[in-house]
């Protein structure tokens, strides 16, 4: 079929590749449909199904389209791959508003969408919050509705599950290997990405980082010199500014010696100190993935043990081990005691002492 006639017949349909894709309007993202060999019939149902996916509501306010120029302009200052989709929840629930009419009131109907998911409720809160700014800094709007919303948003409950050392040990080594039944027989493997993986876990346990600061380290951040890693946990770069240098322990080195050997050479500067076997950056997904999967060949899925759950167990542990509570919000980076002994108090089960006879 005549490549030209396609694309003149098609907008915004390109060839790349012995494939048709469609480059989808607000975003620019490239999007698969088919191959230049199948039939005209599939590229159209294709192009349909695709359109419609990304297809909008017609709005009648200025909101949609601010909140689009808002996360045109700073989607390459924020880390978080799923940034600009709160732009897009957003623009959707704000489409029919100006600007200039948005109040306290309006964000509040806006956030009750998620009233049973209280994080993503606190993360649209902190989209919207930064929005406004811009807005105001652009002559938009005078004040940011979301200043009113102290305290009516509830915390969501931090969660009290800890990872016992046999679960962990447990997981940690089906990232590796998995066994299954086939014909009677019981048949082992390896998993390829299984020794990263580990070194994963491995290094959110023994620096008590959150995974995102593993999974987005890089070897500039490893100072060998100083025997330190530089980290700027991602969580609080936009608000405390809080930094923290983990010290390079005999354990840490050894898990960035086994990622030397698996890298068969020397990886320095700006490459991700993990990485995929393709040597690209891990998505948070794959991280997740690969841990639940483990979870399941351990029969411990139902536990609810998360990656998330590995700093809580790294934490607490190093306080059953004797690190005092400031120790311990060094290395969280945390703004305040409180928090660390918040983030502590629920993993670990008092014993009580007390003990009654039954009246004669």
């Amino acid at each position: 079929m005549n490549t030209k006639r396609k694309k003149a017949k098609y907008p915004r349909v390109y060839a790349s590749d012995g494939s048709w894709y469609w480059v989808e309007p607000a975003s620019g993202k490239w999007i698969r449909l088919c191959r230049i060999t199948d039939s005209e019939h599939t590229l159209l149902a294709r192009l349909l199904a695709e359109k419609k996916r990304y297809a909008r509501p017609d709005g009648t306010g200025d909101s949609r389209s601010l909140i689009d120029e808002y996360v045109h302009k700073h989607k390459a200052r924020h880390k978080e791959k799923a940034w600009p989709a709160y732009g897009k929840y957003a623009g959707n629930a704000l489409r029919n508003v100006n600007v200039t009419d948005i109040d306290a009131t309006v964000v509040m109907q806006v956030l009750k969408h998620w009233k049973d998911k209280l994080h993503m409720q606190r993360v649209m809160r902190a989209f919207l919050s930064g929005f406004f700014r811009w807005c105001i800094e652009e002559g938009r709007m005078k004040t940011n509705p979301c200043n009113e919303l102290r305290g009516w948003l509830k915390r969501p409950k931090p969660s009290a599950v800890y990872i016992p050392d046999d679960h962990f040990s447990a997981i940690r080594g089906a990232l590796v290997r998995y066994t299954y039944i086939r014909a009677g027989k019981k048949v082992s493997g390896k998993v390829n990405s299984g020794p990263m993986m580990q070194c994963i876990v491995d290094l959110c346990y023994l620096t008590a980082q959150r995974s995102t600061e593993i999974r987005l380290l890089k070897w500039s951040q490893v100072d060998f010199a100083a025997g330190v890693i530089h980290f700027i946990p991602t969580k609080t770069e936009d608000s405390s500014g809080i930094a923290v240098d983990v010290t390079i322990t005999p354990e840490i080195r050894a898990v960035l010696n086994r990622i030397r050997e698996i890298d068969g050479r020397e990886r320095i500067g700006k490459l991700n100190v993990v990485h995929s076997l393709s040597n690209e950056e891990y998505e948070a997904t794959a991280i997740r993935t690969a841990w639940n999967r483990a979870a399941e060949r351990v029969d411990l899925a139902h536990r609810g043990y998360t990656v998330k759950s590995i700093r809580a167990k790294a934490l607490t542990d190093a306080k059953r081990a004797g690190y005092d509570l400031t120790a311990l919000q060094t290395v969280a980076a945390h703004s305040t005691p409180t928090m660390t002994k918040d983030y502590l108090k629920l993993r670990e089960i008092p014993t009580s002492n007390v003990r009654l006879k039954i009246p004669a």
